[in-house]
Order: C-alpha cells, then structure tokens, then sequence
C-alpha cells in the first residue's frame, strides 16, 4: 500500500475535549427528511437496476458507469478509477470550493457476491449465480442519495456552513481488496475522516447501530498446502496421505486456537472449503483448504498464527507431508472514532428521534475492508436497520436476503445529516 500525502483536520482542542459543534435547526432537520422522503421512489429505482445488475469483486465495470452517469446528473465530477472499477467525486459548497478544505468521504461499497438469487421479486438478480446478498446495492444508492439531498440544499442556499465532501464508490469489498485499490487511487487524498454504514436485517427500520471502538473483527483468509506421496488405496503404508494430515490439522486447530487466548477475547477460525483427490481408491499425492480466522486484538492474532504454525510443524513430524500455509487475504478490525460515533448518534437523534439509536454491546466476528481508511483518517461505520414486516429479516450473503427499501431514506437522512454536521463551526 503506497503512503499518500493526506492532509487531515485537528479537530481537538489544545488540552481537552473538542468543543461541541453548533446543532442542525430545526428547520433543516425538517427540510432533510422531507427531501429524503420525496427523493425515496428515484432511490428505489437506483437500488432496484443494481440489484438487478449485479458484478462480482473486481468486475464492477457496468455498476461504475451507471454511478458515474448518476453523479454526473448532480453536476458533479466523477473521477473513475483506471480499473474503470470504483469512482470518487466531490462536493464542495459556498467558500469550500474555493479553499479547498479536507474532504469528509460518504463510502458505498459496490460488489455482489457469487450466489443464486432465490427471491421472486420483479428486482431479483437478473445474472445467474450472482446476487447482491450484503447491502451492496443499498450502500451506494444511499450515498448518492446523501449526495443528492446535499446538493439541492446547496442549490437552495439552505446549508447552514460550507461542506466538502468527497463520495467514494468502492469496488471489492468481498473480496477486501476494494479499499485497498481505491487508497492507491488517491481516494483518501485531501480527506480528514470517512464514514459508511452497513445495513443491517436484524434491526427493525428505523433503527441504528453503534459503537465505539471494535466494530468488527479483522480477518485472515488462508490456504494451506498439503504435499504429500499418493499411491493405492489398499496400501496406505506406502504413501504419506495428505488427506490424512489436513483431517489432523483441522481437529488439531479446532481444538488448539480456541484455547490459545484469554476467553474474553474471542478467536474464531473456520474451514469452508477442502479439495483434494479424484477417486475412491486412490490416495492423492497433494490436499488443499481454505479457512478464515477472525480476532478482535494483535495480541490474539498474532497468537492464533504462531499457533497454526505450530501445528504445521506438529502433523509434518506425524504425517510426513510437507504443508504450507499462506494468507490471501486480510483485513484489520474497523475501530470507530469516539468523537466521530457521537457525531452520528447526534445525527441519528435529530432526523430519526431519541429512541432509534441501538447501542452494540459487542463486536461482530465479521471483517470490512473499510478498515484500510481508518488505518489513515478517523471515521466510523454504522448499522442501518433493514427489516420491515414482510421483507428484510433474511440474513446477509443467504439467497432470500432483501431489505425493506424504507431503510433507503433513513440511511439518507443519517448520511447527509451527519455530513453537515460534521462541518459546523465550533463553539469556543
């Protein structure tokens, strides 16, 4: 990952707290939800043509031109990648655009995952084998639609202080090589802190989720190589059986990683995919898995893998196969900024009501790669609720996933809510 010249905003003042930022007016706060209610039907449309076309990691070539011919409809600028997959543009509003200040980033991320939609909706997944079974239509819709709402406030003269906010678009976030890719690209050039949500079907409309600290866990994909001697299998002696060793590694780190780390901190590993062999009666010379392991400290993970190396060493002395073990993939535990996350329990409070935030007691084992941002500015993600009383409620990555497209305005509401409030002036 190259280091970017990133310009950033102290927002602490000089020994203490940050003083507290003017409150949105009443009459804004009116005046986004009304826009967020009216806009609702375009937005659906939006989400409804994504869902329907639906690109894999990496492949989002379609999906980033019909973004771009959205933002462009607003009279921005996209700026599309050189992968043509992902697209950032920004806002800048009243004296914004001519000083240039630090970019606060709205992130969607833009991908579907390779699964057979199930639904019978007019919407469904019109591309067999692949589906948006994560939120990855809503997420980008609601970001355009934030957008959106922010520049016909603009237009009116109605934003209270000047903005600057960049939208970013982001491909492969499934595959945790999205964000990634768009740092390279200079998305987080001139930015000062981010934002993103993820919706969430087990909370109802209208809900939010927060917390401070470990939102999510981080995550290691791995593979491991078994290389062994095949031969007959009537004469197992005469091999060194590869499928034999990759049973006594998952027993033995099933068994072992659970118990590596203090309790309290949770270390969860997963096997999800095995191949090896091609016939009944014969041994195969090599064996291959693939499997996760999620932590929510350094200290666990780095446990966790001196451990799995461990055990390597272990079944290699037993078994006699050579075994290999690398990491494809990964990405760090998303830490929410305090200050930011009140920012948006504020935001939440004054467009949704008192009651509607949820606050998360305990992290989710599930990774996102919109840590990589957090790695350079401060920002924060939250749960947006998507379960109405007929659609919402399947959970992610399933076939029937879906979500009660109310949810659309509310994620609006709280975006462009917190966008603006992120640059009101403080109070000394």
């Amino acid at each position: 990952m190259s280091e970017l010249p990133l310009r950033t905003l102290d927002l602490a003042a000089a020994g203490g707290d940050p003083p507290a930022a003017a409150p949105l007016s009443e009459d804004l706060v009116t005046e986004i939800n009304a826009r967020a209610e009216a806009m609702l039907p375009d937005v659906i449309s939006v989400r409804r043509h994504l869902h329907r076309n639906p690109e894999l990691s990496e492949q989002e070539f379609r999906t980033t031109e019909f973004l771009a011919r959205l933002v462009e409809s607003l009279g921005l600028v996209p700026t599309v990648t050189e992968a043509r997959t992902g697209l950032t543009c920004d806002l800048l509003s009243g004296t914004a655009a001519t000083e240039l200040p630090p970019r606060l980033v709205l992130r969607g991320d833009i991908d579907a995952l390779p699964l057979q939609d199930g639904k019978a909706v007019e919407y469904r997944s019109s591309c067999e084998g692949r589906m948006h079974a994560c939120g990855h239509d809503a997420h980008p819709t609601i970001v355009y639609g934030a957008l959106r709402l922010l520049v016909s406030l603009d237009r009116d003269g109605l934003l209270p202080w000047p903005i600057a906010i960049r939208g970013l678009f982001q491909p492969a976030e499934e595959t945790a090589t999205g964000a990634k890719a768009m740092i390279h690209a200079h998305a987080l050039r001139d930015v000062a802190a981010a934002i993103a949500l993820h919706v969430d079907p087990s909370r109802a409309v209208g809900r939010i989720g927060l917390r401070v600290g470990a939102l999510t866990a981080s995550c290691d994909t791995f593979r491991v190589d078994f290389v062994g001697q095949g031969g007959h299998g009537a004469r197992p002696h005469l091999t060194r059986d590869p499928i034999e060793a990759a049973a006594a590694w998952i027993l033995a780190t099933y068994r072992r990683i659970p118990r590596i780390v203090d309790a309290h901190k949770t270390v969860v590993i997963s096997i999800g995919h095995i191949t090896g062999g091609h016939s009944p009666n014969v041994i195969p010379g090599t064996a291959t898995l693939y499997g996760t392991l999620r932590t929510l400290s350094r200290e666990a993970r780095a446990a966790a893998l001196d451990a799995l190396e461990d055990i390597n060493e272990s079944i290699h002395r037993e078994a006699g196969v050579e075994i290999n073990i690398q990491r494809t993939q990964s990405s760090p535990t998303v830490e929410n900024d305090r200050q930011i996350t009140e920012m948006l329990a504020t935001a939440a409070t004054r467009t949704l009501g008192a009651g509607a935030i949820d606050w998360i007691d305990y992290p989710s084992m599930g990774s996102e790669d919109f840590s990589y941002y957090l790695d350079h500015v401060p920002g924060a993600m939250f749960r947006l609720g998507v379960a109405g009383d007929q659609v919402g409620c399947a959970p992610l990555h399933t076939p029937q996933f879906d979500i009660d497209e109310r949810a659309l305005a509310v994620g609006i509401r709280m975006m462009a809510a917190a966008a603006i409030s992120y640059f009101a002036p403080r109070e000394e």
